[in-house]
């Protein structure tokens, strides 16, 4: 499972997407009694459930660069991870009990499929939480984000011409001071040809 580290990202969307329509499913096949529907529901529930278990696997393996080469936060990642965590086990409850459901009648039957129903549920809203936190670790921490085939420090910030501090990559002020240097010389150059004509 290490090498699925890198694929991390890709592998993430299966279990938010499949996991969210699973539980809109669910409530809808209830709500308007369509027994197609509530199939539909399990089986995007079965195949979240496995894309979650991936997403967990790889995340442990994409977890090692960001934290030991970036220095992002290892409570940001952990509590990430977490998230994960329970986003598996609330989906693999909830395909348990409907199993257990399955095989039972009347009002106990009724009862283990309303809280597979809560727990898909939980699933759901947990993955959209568990997939905001990691958006937040590439897009504020530069989780696994390279620039020019240079990973990201964490805590960076990119220069600007008002104040620059160290750029990702190690580039600094002077560099964008002389990026805006070009700039402004390319448009003079370019008024002196408008003015010319």
């Amino acid at each position: 499972m290490d090498a699925l580290g890198q694929f991390h990202p890709q592998i993430v969307h299966t279990p938010i997407a499949l996991l969210i329509f699973s539980a809109f499913f669910a409530i809808v096949g209830r709500l308007f009694d369509r027994e197609w529907v509530r199939k539909a529901s399990v089986l995007l529930l079965v195949f979240g459930f496995l894309g979650s278990f991936a997403a967990m696997r790889s995340g442990f393996a994409a977890h090692e660069v960001p934290e030991h080469e970036q220095g992002v936060s290892e409570e940001a990642i952990d509590e990430h991870r977490d998230l994960g965590q329970r986003t598996f086990y609330l989906a693999g409850g909830a395909l348990v009990a409907l199993v257990v459901a399955s095989r039972l009648a009347g009002p106990a039957a009724a009862a283990v499929s309303a809280l597979a129903l809560v727990l898909q549920i939980g699933a759901a809203v947990m993955v959209g939480v568990a997939g905001h936190e990691g958006g937040e670790l590439v897009y504020e921490h530069g989780a696994n984000v390279r620039v020019n085939g240079q990973l990201v420090r964490s805590g960076v910030v990119a220069g600007t011409s008002a104040g620059a501090r160290e750029m990702p990559g190690g580039a600094g002020a002077d560099t964008v001071a002389a990026a805006g240097g070009e700039a402004s010389e390319d448009g003079e150059h370019e008024e002196h040809e408008h003015g010319g004509k």
